[in-house]
């Protein structure tokens, strides 16, 4: 009987040991497939942040400070900022060569620091011109649309147009019609192609698209005005997480 006990106390401990092990070792693997989700995805913005970028949609440089997480920074003509992240609260606040930023009507900041809401991203592009500089603003949303493809969107910043957007040649085309002041956004298969941006029939310089692989965001603007319009072209891409100061 004693000999019966002690074999079951053995057992008992055995079958203890095992468990501890395969909880450590869960505990393990849970670890490292966490780590493997940061790795591939890396640290992500608050859940109620917006987002907000500027366009350079002028003919030269300038300097701009975004509020949020993006550092100030020159812009060269055509080049875009990344997205800065706002967290809750905080106004889309642009400054343009140390100024606040001022919209076409000469008010002041209204462009700029309208409110937003959370999962909301502007972009602002800005033109020059006697008077000073003036922006342009469109809102969408920060979202993807399609993880098994690429998303591409589109932006609409010349007045007057209704623009268009397809493959060169003759090609396919991608945006049917892309009101002014307005964006579109869709899914598409992960290929590179060269498109071009149509006023009605007046079309723009060619824009090869880069590659693109499932989940990249790329984004698609139409500045210049109906009687020249100008196809240019970013990756989405955010400034976070913020950098060290």
């Amino acid at each position: 009987m004693k000999r019966d006990r002690l074999g079951k106390s053995k057992v008992a401990a055995v079958m203890a040991a095992a468990v501890a092990s395969a909880a450590l070792l869960s505990a393990g693997v849970a670890y490292a497939a966490a780590d493997d989700v940061a790795g591939l995805y890396g640290p992500q913005p608050p859940a109620n942040a917006s987002y907000l970028r500027v366009l350079n949609a002028s003919s030269q440089a300038v300097r701009v400070a975004l509020a949020g997480s993006e550092a100030p920074q020159t812009l060269a003509p055509g080049a875009v900022t990344r997205f800065s992240v706002l967290t809750e609260g905080t106004p889309p606040r642009v400054t343009v060569d140390g100024k606040a930023l001022a919209d076409a009507a000469g008010s002041a900041n209204a462009t700029a620091n309208a409110a937003t809401r959370a999962g909301d991203a502007v972009t602002v592009a800005l033109r020059h011109d006697a008077k000073g500089w003036h922006a342009t603003r469109i809102v969408g949303r920060y979202e993807r649309v399609d993880g098994l493809k690429a998303t591409l969107r589109a932006f609409n910043f010349a007045p007057g147009c209704s623009a268009k957007i397809g493959v060169d040649g003759n090609g396919p085309t991608v945006f049917a019609q892309v009101a002014a002041g307005a964006q579109d956004t869709r899914a598409i298969n992960p290929v590179s192609a060269k498109l071009v941006g149509q006023c009605g029939a007046v079309a723009s310089a060619v824009l090869p698209l880069p590659a693109l692989a499932a989940g990249d965001s790329y984004s698609l603007f139409v500045t210049g005005d109906a009687a020249k319009p100008v196809l240019s072209g970013a990756r989405d891409a955010l400034a976070w997480p913020p950098a060290a100061n």
